[in-house]
């Protein structure tokens, strides 16, 4: 059996850290339409250093080629990198907010194609997820667009929207379907019940629709590492207690429209959908990384490690992101925790699949206080295209003798937070490209958004969006315009339950 404790140990306090470009920056000729307007007779704009500038058009076959490049990294709707590579695939992209629309591809990045008062408009995209009240730590499920919409330039929502229409119970763990229509999350009685529940958006009173309950679904005690999109299907890791601590193992499914619950797999955790919606990818103590296929046969990975764990599938290609850490593990904060590094691993690699290095553990001597500045890595996520991740370098003090802590900025981490959020370009074969690129210190649980051009993530237990140049090459670059912060009076964003409390964006 697979047994995972969730350490919110790891994740303690944020503390704002946020850098920007100034408001002229760009990352495509679609973000100078929208903030410069008319570029002038004769005249289209170009996005050039990250900055607008005014210039006679290209000739056709030139502009084709500026326009395919830019959407193959945009990560938009086509569904493959191939696919996204065309015009007539990925829409125009240049629908501004509030413009009419009859597809997401016609609406610029961060923007998605939804019925508003009996028209469709282009209204700025939607994320989900947990939160948590300050006093007394009673959680909702919630809604909240990624900034006001409007505003120019873009601020953060102060209220939020409740999925839960129960008047006394908790809720937590929403995720999307995969049009984006409708949200799955958990809802708990005063009694402590578990239901799973789906209510359809734009949300109408009265119709939460009940798919299952802990009792029928196994006499799970809650629906741990659960996921929808982007299949038809939710599948969910069953918990049970034992020893004063929860035993997440065995991962069952349920169409997103109710009926029977299916045993999927008997042990493992972490299931990750495939593109086809119809097999996933999980892990397995002492086994590895593990591929299941629903009414099928399931198998082990071909070339993935026997410590292998958190295996996340991209849809656009099909390579899979995870972490091993070798069995190597170090005492932090009292806790034995596994020093897990990141890897990237290709099924369609000639033979059996080498794992690629994306992003290794460090450890750097210190001599005042004498010991070792040491990092790990955790809280990986794909960006929807295949052309990025982001993680969480988790740095740590290790003196010579006794146990490790978690950085907090003090001279012998050399000022470095415990937690900071990095980027890195993976191309087509899994392999990266370039240097990590850090985007923001003290930091966790990043999240890209379907179109590639923004990451969510929490910090400072709130929830905050920065736009991204998905060509940067330095972390310089990397950032475009102010973070967005969403500041909700009375609520926070909890992070202790890691991938379950990862901000969700809603599919394009």
């Amino acid at each position: 059996m697979t047994k995972r404790v969730v350490l919110g140990a790891l994740v303690g306090a944020w503390m704002v850290v946020a850098t920007g470009c100034s408001s002229d920056a760009c990352v495509d000729r679609f973000d100078c339409r929208n903030s410069k307007g008319d570029p002038g007779e004769g005249k289209e704009w170009a996005c050039v250093d990250n900055k607008c500038e005014a210039q006679s058009p290209a000739p056709p076959s030139e502009e084709v080629g500026t326009d395919a490049g830019t959407q193959t990294d945009a990560g938009t709707d086509a569904g493959t990198q191939t696919d996204a590579g065309t015009q007539t695939d990925a829409g125009d992209m240049t629908v501004v907010e509030g413009g009419d629309c009859t597809a997401n591809a016609n609406c610029m990045e961060g923007l998605f194609c939804e019925d508003s008062g009996g028209a469709r408009k282009c209204q700025p995209l939607q994320i989900v997820l947990t939160t948590e009240a300050a006093s007394g730590g009673a959680t909702d499920a919630v809604v909240v667009r990624y900034k006001n919409p409007g505003s120019e330039p873009p601020t953060g929502t102060t209220t939020t929207t409740k999925l839960s229409e129960s008047a006394t119970g908790q809720s937590r763990f929403p995720r999307w379907n995969k049009d984006g229509t409708a949200v799955a999350f958990v809802e708990e009685d005063t009694g402590n019940a578990v239901t799973l529940v789906t209510r359809n958006l734009p949300l109408t009173a009265g119709q939460t629709t009940p798919l299952t309950t802990g009792a029928n679904a196994g006499n799970t005690l809650d629906f741990r590492y659960m996921e929808w999109e982007p299949s038809t299907r939710i599948a969910w890791c069953t918990t049970t207690s034992s020893g004063g601590h929860d035993v997440v193992s065995g991962i069952k499914v349920i169409a997103g429209t109710g009926g029977t619950v299916q045993d999927a797999t008997s042990e493992g955790v972490f299931p990750s959908w495939a593109a086809d919606g119809n097999s996933f990818v999980y892990s397995v103590n002492s086994i590895g990384l593990k591929t299941k296929v629903i009414d099928g046969a399931e198998s082990p990975v071909s070339g993935a490690p026997a410590s292998s764990e958190q295996p996340l599938h991209n849809e656009a290609n099909g390579v899979l992101l995870y972490l091993d850490g070798g069995g190597k593990t170090d005492m932090i904060s009292g806790v034995s925790t596994p020093l897990t590094e990141l890897f990237t691993l290709n099924p369609a690699d000639t033979g059996t699949p080498a794992p690629k290095p994306v992003a290794s553990a460090t450890s750097a001597d210190v001599t005042v206080p004498p010991g070792q500045l040491k990092s790990y890595i955790a809280n990986h996520t794909w960006a929807p295209g295949g052309t990025h991740v982001a993680y969480v370098r988790v740095y740590y003090f290790k003196p010579v003798a006794g146990d490790a802590t978690l950085c907090t900025g003090g001279d012998n981490c050399g000022g470095k937070q415990g937690n900071v959020i990095f980027v890195r370009r993976i191309d087509a074969s899994g392999a990266p490209q370039g240097d990590e690129l850090e985007l923001v210190s003290e930091a966790t649980l990043p999240s890209f958004s379907p179109d590639g051009h923004f990451i969510a993530y929490v910090s400072g237990r709130k929830l905050k969006v920065q736009k991204i140049n998905p060509e940067a090459t330095d972390a310089a670059s990397l950032k475009v315009g102010d973070v967005i912060t969403h500041t909700w009076s009375g609520s926070n964003v909890p992070s202790n339950r890691g991938d379950d409390h990862r901000p969700r964006w809603q599919p394009r």
